[in-house]
């Protein structure tokens, strides 16, 4: 419901990711969640359907070209990471080794906000899509050590010697610097005991009619807390049944 404030005045381009066009265009006031809390769609256009891995350059190519004819790059990669919903993308900043990845996952922070899936996501998408993270950030890790190794070796003993940077993470909510590979290893520990039934549910609810469970790490000081309709949690569990979850 943010979005049409920054269509007043000036050019703004908005950008989604082509993998969930479907699912923006067929019910914008539905699965945009106007409907289901009683306020009114407001129209908007997508400048650019994003695809996979693609590299964004401005104008974007749907943009009015520049009188120049040149187009700059932005050093930024958008990533498609359905799951949370189908149209859930992620983008990472080369230049600042930063990654963004909206609502796909956060720490519960002092506001002790649960990860949350609507009943449009998928858990067993949103598994593979923090797999492709995770080892995203590995692989850009990995070329930031080696980089600076080059470098001191280049350099020779007695330099000043080049700390690597590491890939740091900014998601919805509740957290925004914090480094990515160690963060999505302790995601990814407490959601395969979520799923193995190892972390009980914690509070049940219902949410437009659909059961809506509540699991919370263990600990004077939790980490993560999921709430996700039951259906799902179950479509998950039958699907990684024998793939490393017994």
């Amino acid at each position: 419901m943010g979005i049409p404030q920054f269509l007043r005045g000036g050019q703004t381009a908005i950008l989604a990711s082509a993998a969930g066009r479907d699912f923006l265009e067929s019910d914008l006031a539905g699965n945009g969640l106007y409907r289901p809390i009683g306020e009114i769609a407001q129209p908007w256009k997508v400048t650019h359907w994003a695809q996979a891995f693609e590299k964004l350059c401005w104008p974007l190519p749907s943009a009015p070209r520049p009188l120049s004819g040149v187009s700059e790059d932005l050093g930024i990669i958008v990533l498609h990471t359905p799951g949370h919903t189908p149209d859930q993308l992620a983008w990472y900043d080369h230049d600042e080794m930063h990654l963004y990845v909206g609502d796909s996952f956060y720490e519960r922070g002092p506001e002790k906000m649960d990860i949350i899936w609507p009943s449009q996501g998928n858990l067993i998408e949103w598994h593979f899509s923090m797999q492709k993270l995770r080892c995203f950030i590995r692989s850009e890790n990995a070329r930031s050590i080696a980089a600076a190794e080059e470098e001191e070796e280049e350099n020779g003993p007695g330099c000043w010697v080049k700390v690597a940077r590491i890939v740091k993470v900014g998601c919805g909510h509740q957290t925004a610097d914090a480094d990515g590979e160690s963060t999505m290893d302790a995601l990814e520990k407490v959601w395969w005991r979520v799923l193995r039934g190892q972390i009980p549910v914690s509070d049940t609810m219902m949410i437009s009619g659909e059961t809506v469970d509540r699991w919370i790490e263990p600990g004077k000081d939790p980490r993560f807390s999921f709430r996700a309709p039951r259906r799902l949690m179950d479509d998950a569990r039958r699907f990684f049944r024998g793939n490393g979850l017994d």
